[in-house]
């Protein structure tokens, strides 16, 4: 079931006002039987899922293409038992999927050995635009399973995305929290910046 939550009502709403006019007029002249409001959920699905980010399909939406794969760094810290606040940085993918109704987004960190993370999947990504009128945030709650080999355990937590848009250059900057055991962790992500639109990855 398709989400509207995108798209820009009064364009959405001319677009099926004016789509189902010229399909009745083109029933009415070839004297064919199509139904109407199929054909319309129809094109609405292929806009969805494939054409949303092409003009002038893209016109229907009020976000930009957030989608594809940001790599950067995150700085984190963490008060220990002794409260010592420990620090440090490593380096963090993101990789977003979106289409014209959903944003997913999924992040990981490497170790200084290369070794991955466990994989962190945002839930109920929230979008507004700043008010400068020129970028946009994200908030969104995730969950990430933890990683049984590298001794960490399951937790959730918070981040706050803002996206910035130069050109063609897209970057993410922003902050986060968590509920991590046994020392709750928070810290910054250092301009992400898109590298790719492949958004294969082997989690």
């Amino acid at each position: 079931m398709l989400n509207f939550k995108y798209y820009k009502p009064n364009v959405l709403i001319n677009f099926i006002a004016f789509g189902a006019i010229a399909m009745f007029l083109a029933k009415d002249y070839w004297h064919i039987s199509i139904s109407i409001v199929s054909s319309i959920s129809f094109l609405l699905l292929i806009i969805n899922k494939w054409l949303w980010k092409y003009r002038p399909f893209s016109f229907m939406f009020w976000v930009p293409d957030f989608s594809g794969r940001y790599e950067g760094e995150l700085e984190y810290e963490y008060c220990d038992d002794k409260c010592i606040i420990n620090k440090g940085k490593l380096k963090h993918i993101k990789i977003i999927h979106q289409t014209g109704d959903s944003i997913n987004i999924y992040s990981f960190t490497l170790t200084s050995e290369g070794k991955q993370s466990s994989v962190s999947e945002s839930k109920g990504v929230y979008v507004e635009k700043m008010k400068d009128e020129k970028h946009f945030q994200l908030v969104y709650s995730y969950l990430n399973d933890g990683n049984a080999k590298l001794g960490f355990s399951p937790y959730c937590g918070t981040e706050i995305i803002k996206f910035i848009q130069n050109g063609n250059k897209k970057i993410l900057s922003g902050k986060y929290f968590t509920d991590r055991l046994p020392y709750q962790t928070r810290g910054e992500f250092l301009d992400l910046k898109k590298v790719s639109n492949n958004m294969n990855h082997i989690f």
